[in-house]
């Protein structure tokens, strides 16, 4: 009888699991039809088709023409985004299962489901890192914030892959609360994707893994980078110089909206100075939560990463709206610690701070506001991190406060 239950679950889970898969791709087949874009799933796409295909750099010349054409159908202009191939060699090896799909409509709806199921995967990772049992109502709103405020929306649109960066940074988190140190740094080592967006939050977790001499952590980091890198090495010896080019040519366009970029427009006389303070004030708080974090637990250090996220438009990195899915994570731990600490005044606080953010981000979207995105935004959420701060990285210490985290 036992085996027969267990049977009939398996099956119901199965149906279940392809009826959800198959009703993402009706849908993305649908949003992709009508909705152009998939600029960054172009590039590692047709870079990996010229390389195993043709045998061409990704990093050369002819995969910037294909690239640029696919992009903008024709060579590029002055001042747009070069669209060069950022990713390293190691890490582009991961997009080799989409190269083999000729198609790239079909491509980027497949890409859009593991978009999609990683979101899925970062607000549960997100809620289970912030010890946080919503009501399965608050459940729902929280599911419809992450899809459908604007980074998530532009994610879509772009075909980013930062929520995937998100997705097995917060993985390799959870790991460490779990123990196993090995795997948490495999996944630690897959983040480094786009390390323009993620470079900051590794880097507080290697400062970690020094500081609590977790050295496992750091084995499973420099297997994963030994193999990926060798394999790379194998396939392409001369591909790190040439990557290093196609990197500072994306950073030399000046395409992507940046504080520097932004202050400089508004205040052509002082602007440079006031971003270049900006960023010493940014780098002034991470130094000093980068040395608190320090032999701290899990716990702390997730709250740190988020600050970090937060912070990291601020350092006068360019950066795209889309990458901003990255401080999701931040919004959910200010949330749970609101509603986890403050009873149901913090509820309402909670949804009043999230309505805000969702609709404040829209609205500058709809205006063409792109200081929001890189500038007030990633402080505001600094300025909701640090009103969280006390409850975010201690464990509850009264016992009403540990019947609610059951609960």
């Amino acid at each position: 009888m036992r085996t027969a239950r267990n049977i009939s679950l398996m099956l119901f889970l199965l149906f279940f699991i392809l009826a959800v898969v198959g009703g993402l791709f009706i849908a993305n087949m649908n949003f992709v039809k009508h909705v152009p874009g998939g600029t960054e799933l172009i590039v590692p796409w047709k870079a990996m088709q010229n390389f195993m295909l043709q045998g061409v750099t990704p990093y050369g010349d002819l995969t910037k023409l294909n690239i640029q054409t696919s992009i903008y159908n024709q060579p590029i202009l002055p001042g747009q985004y070069p669209y060069r191939v950022n990713t390293p060699l190691f890490l582009l090896v991961l997009f080799l299962p989409f190269a083999w799909i000729q198609d790239f409509t079909l491509a980027r709806v497949i890409w859009l489901i593991f978009l999609e199921l990683g979101l899925m995967g970062v607000v549960l990772l997100s809620l289970r890192l912030s010890h946080w049992k919503p009501h399965w109502l608050f459940f729902i709103f929280i599911l419809l914030f992450g899809f459908f405020w604007q980074p998530t929306v532009t994610m879509f649109v772009t075909a980013s892959p930062i929520i995937l960066q998100a997705l097995v940074l917060l993985a390799a988190l959870r790991a460490l609360e779990l123990g196993s140190d090995e795997l948490a740094g495999a996944l630690a080592a897959l983040s480094l994707l786009n390390i323009e967006a993620t470079g900051l939050v590794f880097l507080v977790l290697i400062i970690w893994i020094f500081s609590t001499q977790r050295w496992r952590v750091l084995a499973g980091i420099g297997m994963t980078l030994t193999i990926l890198i060798g394999l790379s090495f194998l396939l392409l010896p001369s591909w790190l110089l040439p990557f290093i080019g196609a990197v500072m040519e994306n950073w030399r366009s000046g395409a992507l909206p940046s504080t520097f970029a932004t202050l400089q427009q508004w205040l052509p006389g002082i602007g440079n100075r006031l971003a270049q303070i900006l960023a010493v004030a940014a780098l002034t708080i991470g130094l000093l939560e980068w040395r608190a974090v320090r032999r701290q637990d899990v716990r702390w250090l997730f709250w740190t990463s988020c600050l970090t996220a937060a912070l990291a438009p601020l350092f006068g990195i360019p950066y795209t709206p889309a990458w901003l899915a990255f401080t999701l994570p931040g919004v959910l731990l200010v949330a749970s610690v609101m509603t986890q600490r403050w009873g149901i005044l913090g509820l309402v606080t909670a949804i009043i701070v999230m309505a805000g953010i969702f609709l404040g981000l829209w609205a500058a979207q709809l205006n063409g506001l792109t200081s929001v995105f890189i500038l007030f935004y990633p402080l505001s959420l600094t300025l909701l991190l640090y009103w969280v701060r006390w409850g975010a990285v201690r464990p509850p210490r009264l016992w009403a406060d540990e019947i609610k985290l059951r609960g």
